[in-house]
């Protein structure tokens, strides 16, 4: 596995798992059938300068940043103001259309922001399927898409 998927699985298992240590981050990626060692876990720590919050179970968890997620909401306001065309929903599933070049990084924005709210993000050239968990989550999604995209 590639380290850009390894860090967006990470990103997704911190939203799902109370990760304490990086023997567990080993464990979980090993359930997920990605193997990787705790010197790889510790490297991808400090690149996706994670940081340890207090845990609803007591003690401390890895967590993603909040001031990145302001920085990807910017991001992604910019990049729809510049690249938006359409979008549209249908049940779970939402579709983003772009200009030629921009879907890829879009999508790669879309599932920092959203990964809650996501299944699964796949995309081309010009174009983002986002599958949402539910179709409220879908409905959520084709709204907040379309307001970000009209914002001056």
């Amino acid at each position: 596995m590639r380290k850009q998927e390894r860090h967006r699985l990470i990103t997704r298992l911190l939203n799902e798992h109370d990760i304490k240590r990086q023997e567990d981050f080993v464990r979980v990626l090993a359930g997920e059938g990605v193997k990787v060692t705790q010197a790889t876990i510790s490297r991808d720590i400090k690149e996706m300068k994670l940081i340890k919050v207090p845990s609803t179970n007591g003690g401390y968890r890895y967590s993603v940043p909040l001031k990145n997620e302001e920085n990807l909401s910017e991001r992604l306001n910019e990049l729809l103001q510049e690249a938006f065309l359409s979008t549209d929903q249908m049940e779970k599933m939402v579709v983003l259309k772009t200009l030629p070049g921009n879907a890829s990084a879009a999508a790669n924005l879309i599932e920092k922001f959203f990964n809650k709210k996501l299944f699964a993000v796949l995309n081309d050239d010009d174009s983002v399927l986002m599958i949402a968990r539910s179709e409220d989550n879908a409905k959520e999604l084709y709204q907040e898409i379309s307001s970000r995209s009209q914002k001056e």
